[in-house]
């Protein structure tokens, strides 16, 4: 209730100090990449960026959110969250329902060609990101996939260094943009992977030691780990854990909160995370326990 007239001003003075706290700890919250529960209700909620970290939060635990209750909870209008999922849908985060969105989910890893599209600009970022963990005289394995081909690409004019890899994708990009030496390592050709996978990849991984593989997965879930749907890339990802001194994982918002056939590696087997979502706290937890160092962009 606003108190008497003459401490008006006071009142109005605390009233806008308020407010700008409660903007000040979500531009914190939203650097940080945690949740937002705490400012829900407050003027902070009226940034975009913090009602999208709380909708895929949401989303994440439930696999499904509802406009209604979105509203009623973030204190803003049904039409405000329908064009926010309208804008976790094209970033491929979700798929739009009747009154709500559901979890984005796939009966088996999509192809190339329709991975590339999701995501493009959070995973070249994450990619720019991965590229300054690569130093002069470095040997390196890059794995296939479309995040580790958008960090291959930022590789350019980078001479005195040695590049392994079994992508066609990834191989092309640095042939492109002449960087150091290249090698592709042989197995079998796998076309919807553009990628060459098997026993004599496996063969041919363990002959080497690299400084660091950059790798990436179909699916984090928050229990069990870093998952793949094939078991032929997720022992292609075990045999670089045994073969690399550093294990730099490359996972973007759409592969958080998703299960897959394959459990490929555990929070305890790579070395850092690269990623612009926001990491569920008990997975955040495990993870610095293991010493992983996470990096968010």
């Amino acid at each position: 209730m606003k108190p008497a007239a003459d401490s008006e001003d006071l009142w109005i003075e605390r009233n806008s100090r308020a407010k700008l706290c409660d903007l000040s700890r979500g531009l914190r919250a939203l650097v940080e990449h945690r949740p937002a529960y705490h400012l829900i209700g407050t003027p902070a909620m009226a940034l975009p960026e913090l009602r999208l970290q709380t909708i895929l939060t949401e989303l994440g635990k439930h696999g499904r959110v509802y406009v209604k209750e979105l509203a009623e909870t973030l204190h803003v209008s049904r039409e405000t969250i329908r064009r926010d999922l309208k804008h976790l849908e094209h970033e491929g985060h979700l798929r739009c329902t009747y009154g709500g969105g559901v979890k984005q989910q796939t009966d088996g890893d999509q192809p190339v060609s329709d991975r590339m599209r999701v995501n493009a600009r959070e995973k070249a970022r994450i990619g720019a990101k991965a590229a300054e963990f690569v130093a002069d005289g470095m040997k390196i394995f890059i794995d296939a996939g479309t995040t580790t081909l958008a960090f291959a690409r930022h590789l350019a004019g980078r001479k005195r260094m040695t590049v392994y890899t079994n992508s066609l994708d990834v191989a092309q990009a640095l042939g492109q943009q002449a960087v150091g030496d290249i090698f592709i390592i042989g197995g079998k050709l796998r076309p919807e992977y553009r990628a060459l996978l098997g026993p004599t990849t496996i063969e041919a991984i363990g002959e080497h030691l690299f400084d660091m593989a950059f790798i990436s997965v179909a699916t984090v879930d928050y229990r069990h780990g870093f998952m793949d749907f094939g078991e032929e890339e997720a022992a292609i990802r075990r045999a670089l854990v045994k073969q690399s001194k550093q294990i730099v994982m490359l996972a973007d918002s759409s592969k958080f909160g998703r299960e897959a056939p394959n459990r490929t590696l555990s929070a305890r087997q790579i070395t850092s995370l690269i990623t612009n979502s926001p990491v569920d706290a008990d997975f955040s937890a495990e993870l610095e326990q293991a010493g992983v160092k996470i990096f968010y962009v």
